[in-house]
């Protein structure tokens, strides 16, 4: 049973690094723009993972609503930059708030 809650656990901190690191990409590639993220699509995990990154600080969002639906715009925050700069996250506990 322990070690399959670690499972879970560790599965769940890839993917909010998985979704920081995608975030960290966007925005060098795309000169400060940020991921646009269809809200309707996400994953329950996806959308916890969003919402945990932005209480920590690592990223903010913009709220978009038009006729398509509802999206939000993530951009990765100066201290999100420094955490995957510094190559936190990819172990136990890299996820805490400073």
């Amino acid at each position: 049973m322990y070690e399959e809650e670690n499972k879970v656990y560790r599965e769940r901190q890839m993917l909010r690094y998985k979704l920081l690191k995608d975030i960290y990409e966007i925005y060098f590639s795309t000169n400060g723009n940020g991921k646009k993220v269809t809200q309707d699509q996400l994953k329950a995990e996806e959308n916890l993972a969003y919402k945990y990154l932005s209480d920590l600080g690592f990223i903010e969002f913009e709220q978009i609503i038009d006729m398509e639906g509802s999206d939000r715009k993530y951009t990765i925050t100066a201290h999100g930059i420094n955490f995957v700069e510094e190559g936190k996250g990819r172990r136990k506990g890299d996820f805490k708030k400073p």
